[in-house]
């Protein structure tokens, strides 16, 4: 049910502890971002994203040994507003855990559709990136609260590892269905098809309440 987790040569070298080392590395990953848009995964050179970045190559090292290690980067941010949107939708008055699923999948929706270029961008690299690791260690930190949100609604919540990798599970159909067809997720249908992803991989019975 686990993954492995992101190995060190994808991982960034240090984290910026000054406000003007995460100003750098805040503009290294948004001139990959920028980069990864307009050419895609085959234009996003470490040189590329240097020169756009108003940065030596020396300085982008210091931070990111690899450009993949930037693209996980991105992966993990992405992941983060992801799973926010997802967890602070409002869920009163769910009468089950498949309604209050199902609007979480449409708040996540609504923040997914906003980057649904870079997310195509990003395809071809996901594998190379190992990218569905660093979403599970992301969605980790955010299961807990999920998980708190949706116990009140229902018995039998599963634990956090498990919530973490229903979130994956999630975040993996949709690079699916992107790949059949880049509007699938404008489907009206999508939200509810997320929610029984995310209840299936979740073990979750999509009527069950507190009794």
């Amino acid at each position: 049910m686990g993954a492995a987790a992101v190995p060190s040569a994808l991982k960034p070298r240090k984290k910026p502890s000054q406000d003007r080392s995460t100003a750098t590395v805040d503009a290294i990953v948004e001139a990959a971002i920028r980069i990864l848009r307009e050419g895609g995964w085959t234009a996003c050179t470490t040189t590329k994203v240097a020169e756009l970045a108003g940065v030596s190559v020396g300085s982008l090292y210091q931070y990111f040994p690899n450009r993949a290690a930037v693209a996980v980067e991105i992966v993990r941010r992405r992941t983060r507003k992801l799973m926010s949107a997802a967890i602070g939708v409002d869920l009163a008055g769910a009468a089950n855990l498949k309604e209050a699923i199902g609007r979480a999948m449409a708040a996540f929706l609504t923040e997914k559709r906003t980057s649904l270029d870079l997310s195509l961008a990003l395809r071809d690299a996901l594998p190379e990136v190992q990218g569905r690791q660093a979403i599970i260690e992301e969605a980790r930190s955010y299961a807990p609260a999920f998980r708190a949100k949706l116990a009140p609604l229902a018995e039998g919540v599963p634990d956090v590892a498990r919530l973490a990798v229903a979130m994956a599970a999630v975040e993996g159909t949709v690079w699916e269905m992107l790949a059949q067809d880049a509007a699938a997720l404008e489907q009206p249908e999508a939200a509810s098809a997320l929610a029984g992803v995310f209840m299936a991989a979740a073990g979750l019975d999509p009527g069950r309440t507190r009794s």
